[in-house]
């Protein structure tokens, strides 16, 4: 096995993401190549502890790992919420890494890379290796990534708690996994890569995609949803949030779909001037979800037990923006720095953009609520 540490991941692309003396970039012999991934531990980290573990799946790039590292910031939640975070790389052909998903994207389709084979293998890797918790294992993936998810949910079925698709559509068929696998699912109605409505791709790769409602009527009545996409939000000014529900092995189906954005991570960082969706964090709610469920069609107890009008912020660490997760809109919201001046006063917090602050702590005061923040 080749391993190398990697004390300070500093890459120009990662350069405003937080270096940790916690990541391993790590390969194993699979099918006679050297697959590569880079593991991230989180802050705190024992060996005689049991965790949640996410493989993390980037999308068709030139880079591998770095590109989803810093999108999603998944490593900084790992460090907060205390779980282990893993980002496979696809193989590398003609300069260009993609995932086999079935129906999508060369060259790893025309090669017929067994990426599904890669990933079991990883994953009896990663559980001899390290301390996996085995009933807690999730799956997320941006793009061609999110792709490969709906292929491993459905080929891999009893291996994955949970998966969660970002600006990805299911394009392996038929679906027929061995269980119902609940699924929390980010889109963009911008999206002209993946596009929401169904419809040709505007990118290199000339890709039919099927409309969003199509493939989760198929999943939705294979998991015999009793509830068949409830809308629970719509605002053509911020986002939609449907759920398929009273499905199969207590699971669920969530879609958030924004009304700004692209093809990017909602609530991530820009790479190559995308325009990301600021109205929700999917690292944020996909972790919410993922930490409900267990590979053994039971859930974990660990909902969120706040009361329901509690006010909650997210994410901290900040970037841009601030969220109130329970917020009315009435609350007046006041932003303060560490000598303790206002910097931002007012209503709706959520639409304004905070990358001109310095680094640092900060106070919110919301209603009769006070958070602190570290803005990176």
């Amino acid at each position: 096995m080749k391993l190398k540490l990697l004390p300070l991941l500093c890459l120009a692309l990662l350069s405003n993401v937080l270096c940790s003396q916690t990541n391993v970039y790590d390969s194993i012999n699979f099918g006679g190549r050297w697959r590569t991934f880079l593991t991230h531990l989180p802050t705190g980290y024992e060996v005689t502890k049991k965790y949640p573990l996410l493989l993390a799946f980037h999308g068709g790039s030139p880079i591998g790992y770095q590109s989803i590292q810093f999108q999603s910031r998944l490593s900084q939640k790992s460090d907060s919420a205390g779980f282990i975070v893993v980002y496979p790389e696809g193989v590398k052909f003609a300069g260009n890494r993609t995932w086999n998903a079935g129906g999508c994207c060369a060259p790893a389709t025309t090669l017929k890379i067994d990426d599904v084979g890669f990933v079991n293998t990883l994953l009896n890797n990663l559980n001899a290796t390290l301390p996996v918790d085995t009933l807690r294992v999730y799956a997320t993936g941006f793009s061609n990534g999110a792709l490969l998810c709906y292929r491993l949910a459905n080929q891999l079925t009893y291996r994955f708690a949970a998966i969660a698709p970002v600006a990805g559509d299911l394009v392996y068929y038929p679906w027929n996994p061995g269980r119902a696998t609940p699924i929390i699912s980010f889109h963009s109605y911008q999206d002209l890569n993946v596009k929401y409505f169904g419809g040709v791709t505007v990118g290199s790769t000339g890709t039919y995609f099927p409309p969003q409602d199509s493939m989760f009527q198929i999943i939705g009545k294979n998991y015999s949803c009793a509830v068949m996409k409830d809308t629970l939000y719509h605002n053509p000014l911020d986002y939609d949030h449907f759920k398929y529900s009273g499905c199969a092995c207590n699971a669920e189906i969530v879609q958030y779909v924004s009304f700004d954005g692209d093809h990017s991570w909602p609530g991530g960082l820009s790479s190559g001037g995308v325009n990301v969706s600021n109205r929700f964090s999917a690292t944020y709610l996909m972790w919410e979800f993922f930490k409900k469920y267990t590979t053994a069609c039971q859930k974990t107890g660990l909902e969120p037990v706040q009361k329901e009008k509690e006010i909650s912020i997210y994410p901290n660490p900040f970037s841009t923006h601030i969220y109130l997760k329970n917020s009315t809109g009435s609350e007046y919201v006041m932003l303060f720095n560490s000598m303790g001046k206002a910097v931002w006063q007012g209503h709706h917090i959520q639409q304004q953009n905070f990358s001109y602050l310095s680094s640092g702590l900060y106070l919110l005061k919301a209603g009769n609520k006070s958070f602190k923040l570290i803005k990176e």
